[in-house]
């Protein structure tokens, strides 16, 4: 199966939830990555974040980052949302403070998307485990190693090297389905009455089986009713 081919199919699959405007989105080879140039930050974001936190062993860490922290991730929410509005409203063709252009966009959504999964992993943690860490779940050094590599990332897609465009693509669709997840799980906890009950990996295993499954089936839902409603 070639890459293009790939494309198609994590393109539906992000459909729901992204527009996937051409002018607004990556390409490779001419073809479109699966999601805009801001999803794909945002879900690549998330993903490194998980990857991060999973490295650093801190799967079980209940408590959020330090208020230093915290204060810049809400400077990263705050770039994210005045980047968009800025394009949405070029979009309107109302005044606007700068040309909107993709790579803000990737930057913006890559670290709204890192600051996002870092905020909710720990509640995640908080509400699954039987017994949560009481640490943090990124510190000062950590975060500055995270906040380098994505910046890597997100200027070697900028500058349009292939195997990074690639691998944005196809890296972007798994950061969904796991924010997606990571939410499901705890939304299902709380309905099956699990919330504080896992003791380990064996336990945890089918509650994520199933919010994995219930994932999928959102994603595809959701882009079958985009299809539906916007036949294009």
């Amino acid at each position: 199966m070639s890459i293009f081919r790939l494309f198609e199919i994590l393109r539906f699959l992000g459909g729901g939830v992204c527009h996937q405007l051409p002018e607004r989105s990556l390409h490779l080879g001419g073809t479109g990555l699966p999601l805009c140039a801001r999803c794909t930050g945002t879900y690549l974001g998330a993903l490194c974040a998980m990857v991060a936190i999973a490295l650093l062993r801190r799967t079980r860490a209940s408590l959020l980052p330090s208020w230093r922290i915290l204060a810049l991730l809400g400077t990263f929410f705050v770039a994210w949302a005045t980047d968009g509005l800025n394009s949405y409203l070029a979009f309107l063709g109302m005044p606007h403070l700068y040309v909107p252009n993709n790579a803000s966009r990737l930057l913006t959504g890559g670290l709204q998307g890192l600051g996002l999964a870092l905020i909710v992993w720990p509640v995640a943690a908080f509400t699954l485990w039987r017994e949560p860490r009481r640490e943090r779940v990124i510190r000062g050094a950590e975060m500055a190693v995270c906040i380098l590599v994505l910046l890597a990332i997100v200027a070697l897609v900028v500058q349009g090297v292939p195997t990074a465009l690639a691998a944005a693509g196809l890296l972007s669709i798994p950061g969904l389905v796991a924010l997606f997840t990571l939410l499901n799980a705890m939304v299902l906890a709380t309905l099956l009455r699990r919330e504080g009950t896992l003791a380990g990996l064996q336990e945890a295993l089918p509650l994520v089986g199933l919010a994995l499954l219930a994932a999928l089936t959102e994603l595809v839902a959701l882009s079958l009713l985009r299809h539906w409603l916007l036949p294009i």
